[in-house]
């Protein structure tokens, strides 16, 4: 007959269960290592993430502009991202852009509009994936128009991952940044990416329980609330900012004197800090971007206007200038220079 040692040997005989138990800890430990975990705790779950990236598994959120994406490094990976611009110049055409487009490929996608309506959103989101003016199918402009958009592309529309919150302005708080990731997330238990946007930063309210605050704790506060919902769910979060009311000559294209060069012939670098009470917001964040208005020259209004996005600041690149068309509702790229060129970036 088999003693145990034998059966120990052959893995027959369960071994002392309290072998692979870690070991007993103290107050103290146990609170350092959920406050401050050891890399060594951190290391497995890190590199897991790093070779699922390497083998093309976890990828950024995409972008409908492909320069911008191979700027980069793919898309918006996970993080605080701003995007600065004056009234008109586009910002909430262009994050639905990104939006319609992330979504096509599986993406949930969040959008918080402190500004528009219901009616507005959808109507641009048609307006997107039809070509049509939005403007016109809001204001039901031509039945008939409006209704081959709706045989084209209502069923598509239905069935895409995208949520829109559209709470009153100053009604919606930065408390409710992380409660909206955590369902979305929730709801889409097989995805390890989404986009979350942020229609604009400075309506953002703050807590019942934090009445009294400046709009720029406000802002600051909404920035954290961005930043703990990418580390919490690996997300990308898009935050929309005004321009600061000083700045409004410079994202127009105008300048002071003739020897003055436009913004989009300046560092895109400096163009970090637009943004109206968000200069602290920007500085933290992991990518920012801002649209600037080239002004129109003589005669009638074109059918659209050339826009540059400066990327002007991210942590895993370089700056550059891209240049955009707009018309409208839809942005664009365009290159006139040589792709070894438009692909290099200022140090």
């Amino acid at each position: 007959m088999k003693d145990e040692n034998d059966r120990l040997l052959e893995g027959t005989l369960p071994s002392d269960p309290t072998a692979d138990a870690e070991p007993m800890m103290s107050p103290a430990q146990k609170e350092l290592r959920d406050g401050a975990p050891a890399v060594g705790d951190l290391v497995a779950e890190a590199l897991g993430r790093m070779r699922r990236r390497a083998q093309g598994i976890e990828k950024p959120i995409p972008l409908p502009w492909e320069h911008l994406g191979e700027r980069l490094s793919g898309g918006l990976w996970p993080g605080c991202h701003v995007l600065v611009g004056n009234t008109g110049t586009g910002k909430s055409q262009w994050a639905l852009q990104a939006v319609l487009h992330a979504a096509r490929q599986g993406v949930p996608c969040l959008y918080v509009g402190l500004e528009l309506g219901k009616v507005d959103l959808v109507a641009r989101l048609l307006g997107l994936m039809s070509n049509k003016r939005w403007s016109r199918l809001y204001l039901g402009a031509d039945g008939g128009e409006l209704e081959e958009v709706t045989q084209r592309h209502q069923a598509e529309l239905e069935k895409l991952p995208i949520h829109l919150a559209t709470p009153d302005s100053f009604g919606w708080s930065y408390g409710q940044l992380g409660p909206a990731a955590r369902l979305l997330a929730a709801n889409y238990p097989d995805q390890d990416r989404m986009l979350v946007v942020v229609d604009y930063l400075q309506l953002v309210a703050s807590p019942k329980d934090k009445p009294g605050q400046s709009i720029r704790e406000r802002i600051g506060a909404a920035s954290y609330a961005a930043r703990d919902v990418a580390r919490k769910h690996n997300a990308s979060v898009l935050l929309l900012s005004s321009t600061a009311r000083n700045n409004y000559e410079l994202v127009g294209g105008q300048t002071s004197g003739s020897k003055e060069k436009p913004a989009w012939e300046r560092p895109a670098g400096t163009m970090v800090g637009l943004g109206k009470e968000s200069g602290e917001v920007e500085f933290s964040a992991d990518t920012v971007l801002a649209l600037v208005r080239e002004p129109w020259g003589e005669g009638d209004p074109p059918t659209e206007t050339t826009m540059h996005l400066a990327l002007a600041k991210q942590r895993i690149g370089a700056t550059s200038w891209l240049k955009l068309k707009f018309n409208g509702g839809r942005f664009r790229e365009q290159y006139n220079q040589p792709k070894e060129r438009a692909l290099g970036s200022e140090k």
